[in-house]
């Protein structure tokens, strides 16, 4: 009889571990930005920059164009076939014709560019190259600890540390600066952004101290707001996309149900301020798929917060073990992309009928 109890509890807890432990749903650790408090440090004693080692910029290549007008993009590429906003005031040019030559173009308000963000392999990036190895940029390539910008009478000093050295380089120019975005994995560069100083300062990349006057992006109205989320979900979906047909997994089905799934999470965790797979008020990733009525095989949900952008949530993403498991897993056959202010949700499903 004792025996037959010790089977009993035995089993019991097998089962409780298998009911617990449902295979067919992920769910990640939880990603933020390194640098997520978004403060910059006032310092007074802050100098400007010397360039006496500023390295010339490049003659070639999609460089070229930051500061240059819109006509000459134009010219070269023809019109994007996008055109969206940014959270910092400028539009988004995009164009994505192909997985291979995908760019997203920064235009102010001027029509004048002020970054070019390259993840097509085909696109010159000189000096660099996307799928570069990163023993051949640095051969070449003079990276700093520290980083000071000059705008007008104002000095901007970014720290580079440890982590951002090997998966986010920051390189200056005369007048442009490159950042870098590694694959720590594979050891090679996955997308370069050419930027000029001002939307560097604007952006805030890395942890930054100041002197002089602090730039920070205008607060967008709801409907602008909106809108820019709207954006970031295009962009998050495409990406990943891009870093899936580089790395040979099948590319994702966009799935109308599922973004709307995704955007609510994102919203959710935003007005109720928490950030966890698990909502207070619609439970898990399982719970959220059923009251949507989505039919799925396995799922997978990455989240993550406080990035600036979706080029960098995408590369923070890639460069997370346990994301860039979800991210590349090649059985996924659908994606759904939430935004909302600057937090992310990716929602995976593999599923092998389809329909909306």
């Amino acid at each position: 009889m004792k025996v037959l109890i010790r089977i009993l509890i035995f089993l019991a807890i097998i089962l409780t571990v298998i009911f617990y432990s449902d295979p067919t749903i992920q769910e990640n650790d939880l990603l933020e930005a390194p640098d997520s408090t978004g403060q910059a440090l006032p310092q007074e004693n802050l100098l400007p920059p010397s360039f006496k080692d500023t390295i010339s910029r490049p003659e070639t290549g999609l460089s070229t164009l930051v500061g240059q007008n819109t006509k000459k993009m134009v010219e070269l590429f023809g019109e994007p076939n996008r055109i969206e906003p940014s959270a910092f005031g400028y539009d988004w040019w995009v164009y994505n014709s192909s997985l291979s030559s995908y760019m997203l173009v920064g235009v102010n308000s001027n029509d004048d560019i002020n970054q070019v963000y390259i993840a097509g392999e085909n696109l010159d990036a000189a000096p660099y190259q996307v799928g570069q190895s990163i023993e051949d940029l640095y051969r070449f390539t003079i990276i700093e600890s520290e980083v000071s910008v000059t705008i007008e009478s104002s000095v901007y000093t970014f720290t580079i540390n440890e982590l951002d050295t090997r998966n986010r380089l920051l390189v200056e120019f005369e007048g442009l600066f490159a950042q870098i975005y590694v694959d720590t994995q594979d050891g090679e560069v996955e997308a370069i952004r050419f930027t000029d100083p001002h939307t560097l300062v604007l952006h805030q990349p890395y942890e930054m101290t100041y002197k002089g006057d602090y730039l920070a992006p205008i607060v967008p109205s709801t409907n602008m707001q909106n809108l820019i989320n709207e954006s970031s979900e295009r962009q998050i979906f495409e990406l990943t996309n891009v870093y899936r047909a580089r790395h040979s997994s099948p590319t994702l089905l966009e799935s109308k149900a599922l973004r709307l799934v995704a955007r609510k999470h994102s919203e959710d965790m935003a007005m109720s301020n928490y950030f966890s797979h698990e909502s207070p008020d619609y439970g898990d990733l399982e719970n959220r798929l059923e009251e949507a009525q989505i039919e799925y095989e396995n799922a997978a949900e990455n989240i993550a917060s406080k990035y600036y952008d979706s080029a960098e949530v995408v590369h923070s993403l890639f460069n997370s073990t346990v994301h860039r498991e979800v991210l590349l897993r090649k059985d996924f056959t659908h994606l759904g992309v939430g935004a909302f202010a600057n937090y992310y949700t990716q929602n995976f499903i593999k599923q092998q009928s389809y329909s909306e």
